[in-house]
């Protein structure tokens, strides 16, 4: 059994965390029975849940789980796994993205960006370096330099030119 996607407590306890984080982050109707035997009874095997308080497991039918589902538990669980904050986000608009995509959405995406960020995702760059400048002033230049995203020159090279330079490198 994967004690590590076990909620902690006994029983009573995970129930009440689980219904808890349900209320909180719901799930779709599809994925709600999975997570209850994943997290409050925690598999032994597929078709066995082990009751943690007791050393008895009990055969239960295994949830008909779909691809999307599975990616949606995935997301999840690298969601939680994730240390860094903007990464975080970026799983979380991906869960969303996904969740979005299954009922039909034209533009999930952008959807979902919004339902996280609460801009477009062409916008989620210029408002990051406009913060930026707000918090550091005079010292967004000396902090990260002249562009915030340097590139080189935009220029055409002759074949002769390129193989010129390719030999002396």
């Amino acid at each position: 059994m994967n004690q590590s996607m076990l909620l902690p407590g006994p029983l009573v306890v995970r129930l009440a965390l689980w219904l808890a984080l349900l209320f909180c982050f719901p799930l779709s109707g599809s994925l709600v029975g999975y997570s209850f035997c994943v997290e409050v009874l925690g598999h032994a095997e597929p078709g066995q849940v082990v009751f943690p308080d007791t050393q008895g497991a009990i055969s239960v039918e295994e949830p008909s789980v779909d691809f999307s589902d599975r990616l949606l538990v995935r997301l999840v669980e690298a969601e939680e796994r994730e240390p860094d904050a903007w990464f975080r986000d970026d799983y979380r608009i991906a869960r969303v993205t996904v969740g979005l995509a299954r009922k039909g959405s034209p533009i999930p995406h952008i959807e979902a960006t919004y339902a996280v960020l609460g801009v477009h995702p062409d916008q989620v760059w210029p408002r990051i370096v406009a913060r930026r400048h707000a918090i550091l002033g005079a010292e967004y230049e000396a902090f990260f330099g002249g562009a915030s995203s340097p590139k080189k020159p935009v220029g055409s090279v002759s074949l002769e030119e390129f193989k010129r330079r390719s030999s002396a490198a």
